[in-house]
């Protein structure tokens, strides 16, 4: 089974039943800054750096902690890079920063990898 397929695997198990908000739910008063971006269901990247999972307990979680109560322990963060640097990230495993380079979190290792650029055609 490939890294991207148990990303995606463990990505469905974390956001599995993610209740909608409601007007009860509050926003946290030691917040750990603006949100930068949206990530999968329920995710966002603050701008110091933290991946949050809104869980199906309707708690907030770090994406480390976030896995733990899956069972499986993880060392998502830090991230390679500060946070106002990524460009774009679909799920929390990858992203491209705003000069170009791509990286991956091997679940493997429990490591982030920058990628190589992809070959010319």
């Amino acid at each position: 089974m490939g890294v991207k397929f148990r990303s995606l695997l463990l990505l469905a198990a974390l956001v599995a039943g993610v209740p909608a908000l409601d007007a009860e739910t509050t926003v946290a008063q030691d917040s750990p800054g603006r949100i930068l971006m949206v990530f999968s269901v329920g995710g966002v990247l603050t701008e110091d750096g933290t991946l949050w999972q809104y869980s199906p307990s309707r708690k907030w979680q770090t994406i480390d902690e976030a896995f733990l109560d899956q069972g499986r322990e993880t060392k998502i963060l830090p991230l390679p890079v500060r946070a106002n640097e990524i460009d774009d990230m679909e799920t929390w495993g990858f992203f491209k920063t705003k000069s170009g380079a791509c990286y991956l979190y091997d679940l493997e290792t429990n490591e982030w990898r920058e990628l190589p650029p992809p070959p010319r055609k």
